[in-house]
């Protein structure tokens, strides 16, 4: 089965998305996809080449998806380590890396923070680092010096004065000499903080149009679920396990090849609207007040709203926002009764529910597979079929769920931790690098 979808409409949804986890940075991404895109096409790049800086500035920080990761790197001269300045990127890299469309962004994500003189004095010389790195990290340290809540044309002479005078030590000169030629130009800054931003950026790459199809929306959905699950311990093979629960369970009551991909798709983009949520209400110990958990409610909601602005996707839609509806009407965001809900939600629902309680929470242990399976069959709201075919096949769907986790979990170890590692092992302090504690980002769960 085809989709017919532009790849940036994908890449702007995921954007978007990533946006959630710090609203005051709305559009960040996107400023700086524009940007890094302007600065290169006044060095003259190919139309392949703009569209890969395109997506990477989209996608630029999905490596880092806690707020605690994202603070200091909001801040013009970082304040932090170079491993710790380096290593979202390296996340981001690996987020992206196994997508064919994004392949080459994730290359350019991996290293766009590398300061011009780290490069220049042999710090990182066992990597070949893209130029358009360096067009990106140009670009993002621009929008950050931008004050949201003052008129742009005012804020030029600081911007510039600012990126001179770290030219040729943090920026590359060619770059910032390309900047230097759009800066006095009203409608590069106006284009900067326009609210058609989204616009602007499909009509850029209107020549480039990409028609999707089962494995490259596949390749999409592992890009989600990876930016989902990395916010949090507790979670971070949730997606995977729901997704094979959901397939396995979609293939015992008759659903086509074809659809048994879509749901493992929505099973792995169901909690995209989770990255609205933040780690104090995720990761919090005890019960949820009841502010926490009308905030909780909302994650479905993002996730409808995420993944309907991808036209042709409303099937995988429909099965990933509605795994917290019941049959009774009871359930949210929507309040969908039976006659609403289709086979594919309910089944959604149910892998939900059963890949989460043998999950750890914070405030819990992982409950056996038994004990699960007792709760989800005397939960009401649930469809019985489908609580049937989960408990007729039971040891073989947990095993199912069971390896694909642990894949995920000793692949996601093995990559971030040998890439880390090297770069520790490599990394100088350059005159710009503040030293401090050094961070290792390990995958655990």
């Amino acid at each position: 089965m085809e989709f017919q979808i532009p790849i940036i409409n994908m890449v702007l949804s995921l954007s978007g998305a990533v946006d959630l986890i710090d609203p005051s940075l709305t559009n960040h991404h996107k400023r700086v996809a524009y940007i890094a895109y302007s600065i290169a096409k006044e060095m003259n790049y190919s139309e392949l080449e703009l569209k890969d800086i395109v997506l990477a500035g989209l996608l630029h920080d999905c490596g880092a998806v806690n707020l605690s990761e994202r603070s200091s790197l909001f801040e013009f001269d970082y304040g932090n380590s170079a491993l710790q300045r380096h290593s979202h990127g390296y996340k981001g890299w690996f987020i992206l890396s196994d997508s064919q469309e994004l392949k080459a962004a994730a290359e350019i994500i991996k290293f766009h923070h590398v300061f011009w003189e780290e490069e220049a004095e042999g710090y990182l010389d066992a990597y070949k680092i893209p130029r358009a790195s360096h067009i990106l990290h140009l670009a993002d340290r621009i929008d950050i010096l931008i004050n949201r809540n003052m008129e742009i044309l005012n804020q030029r002479k600081f911007i510039v004065c600012q990126i001179e005078n770290r030219n040729g030590t943090v920026f590359m000169p060619e770059a910032v000499e390309a900047f230097k030629v759009l800066a006095p130009k009203p409608y590069f800054w106006f284009d900067i903080v326009t609210p058609y931003i989204d616009e602007l950026i499909r009509n850029e790459l209107s020549s480039y149009v990409v028609t999707l199809n089962n494995q490259s929306l596949f390749e999409f959905a592992n890009v989600a679920h990876r930016i989902i699950d990395f916010r949090s311990k507790f979670t971070a093979t949730h997606s995977i396990g729901v997704a094979t629960s959901a397939s396995s369970l979609a293939a015992k009551l008759g659903f086509s090849g074809e659809d048994c991909e879509l749901m493992h798709c929505a099973g792995l983009m169901h909690d995209l609207g989770k990255l609205s949520i933040s780690e104090n209400i995720l990761e919090k110990p005890g019960p949820l007040n009841r502010h926490e958990y009308n905030v909780i409610k909302s994650h479905t909601y993002h996730t409808y709203r995420i993944i309907n602005s991808m036209p042709g996707l409303d099937k995988v839609r429909d099965w990933a926002a509605f795994h917290h509806e019941k049959l009774d009407g009871t359930g949210y965001p929507f309040g969908l009764g039976a006659d609403k809900l289709t086979l594919g939600s309910r089944i959604l629902a149910v892998s939900d529910m059963f890949t989460a309680l043998t999950e750890e929470r914070p405030y819990r242990k992982a409950l056996s597979v038994e004990a699960a399976t007792d709760i989800i069959m005397n939960t009401r709201g649930l469809d019985p079929d489908v609580k049937a075919c989960l408990y007729k096949n039971l040891e073989e769907i947990n095993e199912v769920r069971k390896i694909s986790q642990e894949n995920i979990f000793v692949s996601c170890h093995e990559v971030l931790n040998s890439e880390y590692g090297f770069l520790n092992s490599k990394l100088k302090p350059c005159r710009h690098t503040k030293i401090s504690n050094i961070m290792n980002f390990k995958v655990t769960g």
